[in-house]
C-alpha cells in the first residue's frame, strides 16, 4: 500500500485531530498488526502504512460488538470533562448568588417596613405582652388629663419623666437615664409634667428636646383651666442619654423651644409686647442669633400666652395672637403667612402642606414644591416604606355647589412626583388605612376595600365592619388594633392580598394609644404604662 504523505487530504487531517482530542478511551488498545496488514476487530478503523491506528465512527446499526466481550465505553476527554465542571460550577455559582440577592433584597424590603411609620415585626395569633414599663412620675397624668407620649429617636425609645430614659424597644431594657448624667440639681416639682420630642423633619433623630412646664389654674370666659408655664429645657442625646446642655428658664415670658437646623430655638415675650425669638448651639449653649418679631397694631391680647413655634423645612414658623411671621434659619424675616397651615411629611421625605382653603402644595424631598392640587388629600395612615406611593385626593359628595347641587362624591389616585392623574374611581373615600405593595387599604362607607393602586381596580371588599383605632403593617398582612367588648385591646390581622380575616386576639389591658418603635408593636394604657407585643 502506498505511505500517505503528510500533505494527505481534508479527511485525514480531521482523523488525526479526532485522535489527538479523544486521547483518553476506557480500554486501552490491543497490539498492532504487523505493518502493511488490516486490522479485522470491529468497530476499528484501518491502520495506514506507517502503523498509525485511526480511529473509527459509529454510524448507527453498522456498528457491532463483538460477541462474548463486553462493549467498549468511552470516557469524556479531559477537555469536555473541563468544560463540563465550568458549566455546572456556573449554574451553582448563578443559583447560589440569585438565593444572596434574593435574601438581601427581602431583607432591605424588612428594614424598610420596620423603619416606616407603622411598621411591626409580624405577629400571630398567639400576641401577647413581653416587656412591660410601669409609668414614670412627671410623665403622663391621667388623673389630671396630661399625656406625655413617648417618642422613637434614633431607634431608642424615650420616655419623658423625672428623669427621661431611653429603653431599647426589641426588649424593653432600659439603656439610660438622663439624670445620672446630669449635673443639674433642679429636679421637677409635684405637678410638674415633661415632654421630650426629637429633631428633624419627622423629629425621629437626635437631638431630643425635653420641656418640662408647671400648670396654674387659670379662669377664662368663667371657666377654671391649666396654663402651663415652661420652666426648665434639656437636651438629651438620644443614644447615650447625656445632657448636651440643661438650664433653667423665665417662666413668665418663655412659652416654647424647639430643636431647629443645629440650634435650639427658643420663642419668649418681650417687656413691650414683642416676641423674642432666639436661636443657641445646641452643643454649647452660645446665641447665635436673637430677633424680635412685633404684632400687626390694633391687635388685642386676649390671651398673651398664645405664643407657638415650630420648624417647617429650613424655615421657622412663628405664631401668636395677631402675629404670624416665617423666619430662615439666620433669623431674616421671609414673610408672613394669612393663617395657620397644616403640614405632613411624606414617605420619601417630602412633604404636604395646606392653609386651610382646599388648595394643597406638595413638596419634593429638596424643599421646591413640585404641584398643587385642590380637594381633600387624604394621606395614607401606614406605608411599607416606598418612596413612591400615590397620594389620594376626594372630591364631591358633601360640598353643594352655586347651584344647590351635591357632586357625586369620587376619589383619584395622583403619581407623586408630577401630580399627574393615574385614576379616578366612584365612591366615598373615608380614610387610607393602609399601603402595602401595590395594595392600598381604604375605608368608605364603613367597610375596607383593596384597590390596586396602579390602576385603581378593586381587588377584593371585606365582609361586615371591623371596629379599630390604629392600622401596623409588616409588609405582608394588615394589623388592627382597636377596643374589645370586654375592655381589652383588640388586635386583627387582614390579608392585603385577599381582604380575609386571619385571626384577632385579645390582649388584657386597655390601651388609649399605640404606636411601633423599631419594628415592636407598644401600647400606652390607659395609666400611662408601655407595653410591648411580641
Amino acid at each position: 500500500m502506498r505511505r500517505r504523505t503528510k500533505d494527505g487530504s481534508e479527511g485525514r487531517m480531521r482523523s488525526f485531530a479526532l485522535e489527538e482530542a479523544e486521547e483518553d478511551v476506557d480500554e486501552p488498545p490491543g497490539p498492532l498488526p504487523a505493518r502493511g496488514t488490516q486490522a479485522t476487530g470491529a468497530g476499528r478503523g484501518g491502520v495506514p502504512d506507517d502503523g498509525a491506528r485511526l480511529p473509527s465512527v459509529s454510524h448507527g446499526p453498522a456498528s457491532r460488538d463483538v460477541p462474548g466481550r463486553a462493549r467498549s465505553g468511552r470516557r469524556p476527554s479531559r477537555r469536555t470533562r473541563a468544560l463540563l465542571g465550568a458549566a455546572i460550577a456556573t449554574v451553582i455559582v448563578l443559583v447560589v448568588g440569585g438565593l444572596v440577592v434574593g435574601e438581601r433584597n427581602e431583607a432591605a424590603r424588612i428594614e424598610r417596613v420596620l423603619a416606616s411609620s407603622g411598621g411591626v415585626r409580624s405577629l400571630g395569633p398567639d400576641v401577647a405582652v413581653v416587656w412591660r414599663i410601669d409609668p414614670v412620675a412627671g410623665g403622663n397624668a391621667p388623673d389630671l388629663g396630661r399625656w406625655s407620649q413617648p417618642t422613637v429617636v434614633d431607634g431608642v425609645l424615650v420616655v419623658p419623666g423625672d428623669p427621661v430614659a431611653g429603653y431599647d424597644p426589641t426588649t424593653g431594657e432600659r439603656l439610660w437615664s438622663a439624670s445620672e448624667s446630669s449635673a443639674a440639681s433642679e429636679r421637677a416639682r409635684s405637678g410638674d409634667q415633661t415632654r421630650c420630642i426629637g429633631s428633624g423633619p419627622r423629629s425621629d433623630t437626635g437631638p431630643v428636646v425635653c420641656t418640662t412646664s408647671s400648670y396654674r389654674p387659670v379662669t377664662i370666659f368663667g371657666e377654671t383651666s391649666e396654663e402651663a408655664h415652661l420652666r426648665r429645657i434639656e437636651v438629651v442625646d438620644p443614644v447615650t442619654g447625656d445632657v448636651l446642655t440643661a438650664r433653667s428658664v423665665d417662666e413668665e415670658t418663655t412659652a416654647a423651644t424647639v430643636a431647629f437646623t443645629d440650634g435650639l430655638a427658643t420663642f419668649a415675650w418681650g417687656s413691650g409686647g414683642q416676641v423674642v425669638v432666639t436661636l443657641e448651639d445646641l452643643a454649647t449653649g452660645e446665641v447665635r442669633w436673637s430677633r424680635e418679631v412685633v404684632p400687626e397694631p390694633g391687635e388685642g391680647v386676649e390671651s398673651p400666652r398664645y405664643l407657638q413655634g415650630w420648624p417647617d423645612g429650613d424655615e421657622l414658623r412663628v405664631e401668636a395672637t395677631g402675629l404670624s411671621a416665617t423666619l430662615d434659619a439666620d433669623g431674616s424675616s421671609v414673610g408672613a403667612r394669612e393663617g395657620m397651615s397644616w403640614d405632613s411629611t411624606l414617605p420619601d421625605g417630602g412633604r404636604v402642606s395646606t392653609g386651610g382653603d382646599g388648595t394643597w402644595t406638595v413638596f419634593a424631598p429638596d424643599g421646591h414644591g413640585a404641584f398643587s392640587v385642590e380637594g381633600n388629600l387624604v394621606l395614607f395612615d401606614v406605608t411599607d416604606g416606598s418612596a413612591d406611593v400615590p397620594l389620594l385626593v376626594s372630591a364631591g359628595g358633601d360640598v353643594m355647589d352655586a347651584a344647590g347641587t351635591i357632586a357625586r362624591p369620587t376619589f383619584s389616585a395622583l403619581d407623586r412626583r408630577t401630580g399627574r392623574t393615574l385614576w379616578t374611581a366612584d365612591g366615598t373615600l373615608e380614610r387610607a388605612v393602609a399601603q402595602v405593595g401595590d395594595v392600598g387599604v381604604l375605608s368608605g362607607a364603613g367597610r375596607l376595600l383593596g384597590v390596586d393602586l396602579a390602576t385603581g381596580e378593586r381587588v377584593w371588599e371585606a365582609e361586615g365592619t371591623l371596629a379599630y383605632g390604629q392600622s401596623f403593617t409588616d409588609g405582608t398582612d394588615l394589623y388592627l388594633v382597636g377596643q374589645s367588648g370586654t375592655g381589652a385591646t383588640r388586635v386583627t390581622a387582614i390579608s392585603v392580598d385577599s381582604g380575609q380575616e386571619l385571626w384577632e386576639a385579645d390582649v388584657p389591658e386597655l390601651s388609649t394609644w399605640t404606636f411601633s418603635a423599631r419594628g415592636r408593636l407598644v401600647l400606652v394604657t390607659d395609666e400611662g404604662g408601655l407595653l410591648g407585643l411580641g
